[in-house]
This record gives C-alpha cells, sequence and structure tokens, in this order.
C-alpha cells in the first residue's frame, strides 16, 4: 500500500511541474502567435510536444557528452549543446504545426521561442558535472564498475 502511494505521489508531483512548465510555454507561444481552434486541439499539441521532446532531449543532450568522452569537442556545454536543443525544438513544434490542422504558429514565433528555450537549457547545463575522457582513470573506474556488475 504504501509503494502505491508512493508512486501516485510521485507522479502528480512529476506531472504537476509538467502542467506549470507547460502552462508557461503556452502563455509564450500565445505571445509569439500560437493560433488554435479548439482546447483539444491545443491540449493534443502540447501532449505531443511534450511527450516527443522529452526522449528526443536526452538523445540531444547526450551527443555532446559522448562526443567530449571520446575528445571530439572539448566541452559537451558548449554551442553544439545549444544548437542541438535549439533545433530540435524548432523541428519539432514545425513538425507538430505542420501536422495538426487545428493549430498555427508563425515561423519566426517557432524561430523565437527555439532560440528562449534553448537559451535557457543551455544556461541550466551550465553546471553540469563533465563526462570523463575515454582515456581517463575515472572513465576506466566506472568501465571496471560496469563490467563486474553484469558479470553478476
Amino acid at each position: 500500500m504504501n509503494k502505491i502511494k508512493s508512486i501516485v505521489i510521485c507522479s502528480t508531483i512529476v506531472l504537476l511541474i509538467l502542467f506549470g512548465i507547460t502552462f508557461f510555454e503556452y502563455l509564450f507561444l500565445r505571445l509569439l502567435g500560437l493560433q488554435y481552434n479548439s482546447i483539444s486541439a491545443i491540449v493534443l499539441f502540447f501532449v505531443l510536444y511534450v511527450f516527443l521532446e522529452i526522449p528526443l532531449s536526452l538523445i540531444t543532450n547526450a551527443i555532446p557528452k559522448a562526443l567530449k568522452s571520446v575528445g571530439m569537442i572539448q566541452s559537451s556545454k558548449g554551442w553544439l549543446s545549444f544548437i542541438l536543443n535549439t533545433s530540435l525544438t524548432f523541428v519539432l513544434i514545425e513538425l507538430i504545426d505542420t501536422f495538426m490542422v487545428n493549430i498555427e504558429i508563425a515561423l519566426q514565433g517557432s524561430l523565437i521561442f527555439a532560440l528562449i528555450s534553448g537559451y535557457f537549457n543551455w544556461t541550466l547545463r551550465e553546471n553540469d558535472k563533465e563526462p570523463p575522457d575515454i582515456d581517463s582513470k575515472e572513465f576506466r573506474e566506472i568501465e571496471n564498475k560496469f563490467n563486474s556488475q553484469m558479470k553478476r
């Protein structure tokens, strides 16, 4: 019973946070020219946006870290991270806008929203720890720990 309560409480907190973020995104997009025909259309737009953005964001945040680990870039927090997040947001909004006839947002509105969203993401990740380089002692320790757990 306690496990169910914990799951319900955690799920409620996550949903409230997602709702709060989505509400502010809605207000901002509305200022940038978002137009819709019905409440159900706008709800579907944000459901699609949130549930597609989360996994895609995980991937675009992992790419700079992976490139940093193998030594292809110097920092995972640089322009590449900003460009990937901005591009992801822009393309995602434009794709949803294209396929939903009840939603319309100007190209400039999508671009401004994507740039500001990318900037916020970039500044929030500024204090994240850099991943270890592939030839570092820390990386070998993580690899050894992972390999020892896989053998169990």
